[in-house]
This record gives structure tokens, sequence and C-alpha cells, in this order.
């Protein structure tokens, strides 16, 4: 039997053993702790990474929102004529009237998947399709992000309305194309009310030889109002999904070529060779 002595000297120890174990516990829950909160810094951190790459990987390149002066407005000028020159425009229509195969593009001016589909893919379906006469395409209204109801439905419409009949007014003068470009690669946020008179004077005086006085009469022709009419009509019995749609047709019948989905210019090329 243990003497008084050593009973004393283990009690020690098992309390000497117990203090330490409880030590060790809080030091390891010290740790989780720690590493926990550099897990959830890290965490945010990576989110933060990819907000601000999504965010930036919605401007496409070449885009320059808002109405552009000095330097960066004669080289985004100087690239729109040279991509479109000496190629037939008439009204919405760009390319040789007699191409076999027509692409109706519907779209809204103020769409960011418009954008981005007409500066980084519509250039190469331009140089490879449009420019050597086997495409022609025909441009098509149709409310999307305009009409995204951040606004009064009555605002939304006007505003649709304004800037769509603007850039039909410039196809009289056949530089709609010009002037959808320029739209496009100056278009800002959506649904802020920022495509009002002076943005839309400001793309046409950007237009190399433009009468920008017959421009400004010429949007007050209600036919144009009326197109733009009769091309939401005809986008919503076709149900298209949203802008941009893409109808390829041909020879062979027609094919809605991106169904809802971003386009790529193989899509495109598929199509067109589909309905040739």
């Amino acid at each position: 039997m243990a003497s008084r002595k050593e009973q004393k000297e283990q009690a020690r120890a098992a309390r000497v053993a117990q203090e330490q174990a409880a030590a060790d516990k809080a030091q390891r829950t010290r740790r989780m702790q720690i590493f926990g909160g550099v897990i959830a810094i890290a965490a945010i951190a990576i989110v933060v990474v990819i907000v601000i790459s999504s965010s930036n990987s919605t401007t496409p390149t070449g885009a320059h929102p808002g109405i552009q002066q000095g330097h960066t407005k004669t080289e985004l000028v100087n690239k729109v004529e040279t991509l479109l020159h000496g190629i037939d425009q008439s009204g919405t229509t760009l390319g040789n009237p007699h191409a076999k195969v027509t692409m109706e593009y519907f779209g809204d001016l103020e769409c960011p998947i418009c954008q981005e589909f007409t500066l980084n893919i519509f250039p190469q379906f331009i140089a490879d399709q449009v420019r050597p006469g086997h495409v022609k395409v025909v441009y098509r209204s149709m409310c999307t992000a305009t009409c995204d109801g951040k606004r009064s439905l009555t605002l939304q419409q006007q505003q649709f309305n304004s800037q769509q009949t603007a850039a039909y007014a410039a196809g009289m003068q056949n530089r709609f194309w010009q002037y959808t470009e320029l739209f496009y690669h100056q278009q800002q946020t959506e649904g802020t009310g920022y495509a009002d008179d002076s943005f839309l004077t400001g793309l046409a005086n950007q237009i190399p030889g433009f009468d920008v006085s017959k421009w400004q009469t010429d949007r007050k022709d209600p036919s144009l109002l009326d197109t733009v009419n009769a091309d939401q009509a005809y986008a919503q019995k076709a149900g298209l999904p949203g802008t941009p749609s893409l109808i390829m047709k041909g020879p062979r019948g027609e094919e809605l070529v991106n169904n809802g989905n971003f386009p790529s210019y193989s899509d495109l090329a598929s199509a067109v060779n589909s309905v040739s």
C-alpha cells in the first residue's frame, strides 16, 4: 500500500498531467481558429479575384464606354471604316444584295452580349463571309437589355425606339452599320438611360462624310418606328430566346444558329454551309 507521501506525489502528477492536457487542447483550438481564419480570408480573397476577373472579362476587347474624343475616337472610327470599307450597304442590310445566304441578326443596341459578339466574332464573319459576297446580313430589332425592368415600361420602350430608329435613320444614308458598330464599341451600362439624344447625336457626328442634319430629320420618319415594331413582332412570333439571335437562311432552308447560346465563328460558318 502506498504511503501518504507517495499518494500526494501521484495526485500531484495526475493534476500536472491534466493541466498539460488542457493546455495542449487549448493550443490546438487556437491553432484551428487561426487556420480557419486564414482559410476564410483566403476564400474571401479568391472570391474577390474571381469577381474582379469576371467583371473585367465582360468588357470586350476594343470597347470604350462613352462617346470618345481625340486619339481614341480617331482610332475607333478608322477601325470601323476599315472593317466596312467597300462592302455594299442598303438600309439595315450589309453585303452583296445577291448573296445566296442571308443572316438575320436580331439585336438590341444596349445588349452587352450583342456587343461582345459584334466586337469579337462578327469582324471575322464579315471578312470571311460577307466581304467575299457569300452572305449578306440584315439587322432586326428586339428589345432585351433595354427592356430590363429597371425603369418603367414606357421609359424602356421610348429609349429602345429612340436608339433603334436613330440607327435606322443612319441606314437612310447607307451608314447603318457604321452607326451600329460605333454604338456597340461605345456602349455603356444597360438600364442607366445613357443613350439620350446627346449620346445618339455624338455617334452620328463620328461618322465620316455623314449628313447629321439630314439624319436628325430622318429620325422623325414614322416608317422607321413601324420597322422597329415589325421586327419585334417577327421576333416574338418566331419565339426567339434573346439577343443576339442569328437566323441563317439559304437555298437549303433556314437555321437558328445559336438558340440562346453565345455564337462562335464556327457556329456561323457551319450554319452557312448547312443552308447553302
